[in-house]
C-alpha cells in the first residue's frame, strides 16, 4: 500500500516527502525598474478659506513615472513643495535597477516621496500582470467607495485681490474667464445653497464643513442650515480654544453630527472637548503618524482616525491601521489635500482594500477646476456620493502627458515651491 502511494507520488511530479511540483517553486521574473522622472507640477486651487488664511492660486503636486524593463510604466502622484522633490531625486540611485515587487524597501524615506514611489511601483506591477492595485493589495472588500463633500467658505475666483496675484500664471480673468462659478461663499446662507449644489451634482451624503473661518456661532448655524443635507461634519483646525470648542459641542447636540473634527489643539484638548460633549471625534493633526499613537491610546482623543497614503507609510502602512483601529475601537477615513486624478484614484484603492475604514473619505477633487487634471479623458466620476474601484490594471488612469508639461509649465513660472493655504485675508 506504501508502495502504491509512493509511486503515484512520482507520477504527479512529488516526492516522498510530499513536496509541491517543480513548477511552483520557480520565483516570477523581476519587473526591474529601468528609469524614474519625477515632475513637478502647480494646478490651479480657488479661493478656498481656512484658520489661517486663503488658499493661493495653485496647489503642487509631485508626479513619479516608473520605466520598467517589462515595457510598463507605472505613475504615481505625492504632496508637492520642493522639499518633497529633492527627496524623490535623491532616492533615484536606490530606486532605479530595484525589482517594482520590492517597493517596501523604500520605506524608509521621506513619507510622501515614499507614498508616490510606492503607489508607481503598485501600478507598474498591476500592469505588467494585469491586476489593478487593490487586487494586488489582497482584493476589494467594496466595489465603491464613499466619499464627502468638503465644503469650504471661500472668494469668488475672479476677485480682484485673487487676480492681482504675481503668481499667477494662467489665462483666468473676469466673469466668463473665472476659474469657477461657484462666486462668494461668506455668509451661512450662501454655505447652505452651495451644500445644496454639491448634493445635486454629485449626490453626496455626508457633509464637511471647514471652519475656523467665520465666529463660531455662524458657523454652528451653518451646520444647522445645512441640517436637511445628511451626516454633518465640521473641522475648525484647531483655531478653537477649549471652552469655545466644548460650548460649540454641546450647542450642536440634536444635529446630525458623525464627528467633531480637531477644534482644540493636541490630543489632551481633543480628549476633554470628547468627555466634556459626548460627541464623536476625529483628526488629522494630533494622530498623524505611528508615534502618535501610544499617546493616543492612553489619552483617547477620538473616535475616527483620518489616515493618508502620504502620512501612514503607503498602502502597507494604511492596511496596517486596520487591526489597530479594531483594537482602539475606531472607525476610519481618509484625509484629504488637493490633488490629481491619480491620487483620487489611488485613495479609491486604498478604500476599497481596507475593512475598517467605514467612514466616507475626504476629497477636495470636486473643487479641481473642469480640464485641469492631468489623466487621459475626463475627471473620474462620482455618482451617489461614491467612486467605483477602476476596472483597468494599476491604478486604473493614465497620466496625459500633454496637460502634465502644462502643469509643469506653470510650477516654473509661478515661482512656488511649497504649498500657500495662509495668504492674507483680503
Amino acid at each position: 500500500m506504501i508502495g502504491d502511494r509512493r509511486d503515484w507520488l512520482k507520477g504527479i511530479g512529488l516526492t516522498a516527502l510530499g513536496a509541491w511540483p517543480s513548477w511552483s517553486l520557480a520565483r516570477p521574473a523581476p519587473l526591474t525598474i529601468t528609469g524614474m522622472k519625477v515632475t513637478p507640477i502647480a494646478l490651479p486651487d480657488p479661493p478656498l478659506l481656512n484658520a489661517t488664511g486663503c488658499h493661493g492660486p495653485y496647489f503642487l503636486r509631485n508626479v513619479v513615472e516608473l520605466k520598467t524593463d517589462a515595457g510598463t510604466i507605472g505613475i504615481g502622484e505625492t504632496t508637492g513643495g520642493e522639499s518633497v522633490t529633492i527627496a524623490l531625486e535623491r532616492a533615484r540611485e536606490r530606486v532605479v535597477g530595484r525589482d517594482a515587487f520590492a517597493y517596501r524597501g523604500l520605506a524608509d524615506l521621506n513619507p510622501a516621496a515614499y507614498a508616490g514611489l510606492e503607489v508607481a511601483c503598485l501600478d507598474a506591477c498591476g500592469k505588467a500582470t494585469g491586476n489593478r492595485i487593490c487586487d494586488l493589495l489582497g482584493g476589494p472588500v467594496r466595489d465603491s467607495v464613499e466619499f464627502a463633500a468638503y465644503l469650504f467658505y471661500r472668494y469668488a475666483a475672479d476677485h480682484p485681490v485673487v487676480l492681482a496675484d504675481r503668481r499667477l500664471k494662467d489665462a483666468r480673468g473676469r466673469g466668463e474667464k473665472a476659474l469657477d462659478r461657484w462666486g462668494e461663499v461668506r455668509t451661512p446662507e450662501a454655505m447652505a445653497r452651495m451644500a445644496n449644489e454639491f448634493q445635486k451634482r454629485w449626490g453626496f451624503r455626508v457633509f464637511k464643513l471647514k471652519a475656523g473661518v467665520l465666529t463660531p456661532d455662524a458657523e454652528l448655524e451653518t451646520l444647522r442650515l445645512m441640517s436637511d443635507k445628511g451626516q454633518l461634519r465640521i473641522d475648525p483646525n484647531a483655531s478653537w480654544d477649549l471652552a469655545t470648542s466644548v460650548r460649540i459641542g454641546l450647542a450642536m447636540k440634536g444635529l446630525p453630527i458623525e464627528y467633531y473634527e480637531d477644534p482644540v489643539s493636541g490630543q489632551k484638548g481633543m480628549a476633554e472637548v470628547r468627555k466634556a460633549t459626548g460627541l464623536k471625534m476625529s483628526t488629522n493633526m494630533c494622530v498623524t503618524k505611528y508615534a502618535h499613537l501610544s499617546e493616543a491610546f492612553q489619552v483617547r482623543p477620538i473616535d475616527v482616525l483620518l489616515t493618508d497614503l502620504h502620512y501612514f507609510g503607503g498602502y502597507a502602512g494604511n492596511l496596517a491601521l486596520g487591526p489597530v483601529a479594531d483594537a482602539a475601537g475606531w472607525k476610519l477615513s481618509q484625509h484629504s489635500n488637493n490633488h490629481a486624478g491619480l491620487t483620487m484614484a489611488a485613495m479609491v484603492h486604498l478604500g476599497a482594500s481596507l475593512p475598517q475604514l467605514t467612514s466616507a473619505s475626504d476629497t477636495h477633487y470636486p473643487w479641481l477646476p473642469d480640464g485641469t487634471d492631468i489623466i487621459e479623458g475626463p475627471m473620474l466620476t462620482i455618482e451617489s456620493g461614491k467612486m467605483k474601484v477602476p476596472s483597468q490594471p494599476g491604478l486604473g488612469v493614465s497620466l496625459d502627458q500633454d496637460k502634465l508639461a502644462k502643469a509643469r509649465e506653470v510650477y516654473e513660472k509661478s515661482g512656488m515651491r511649497r504649498r500657500d493655504d495662509s495668504i492674507l485675508k483680503f
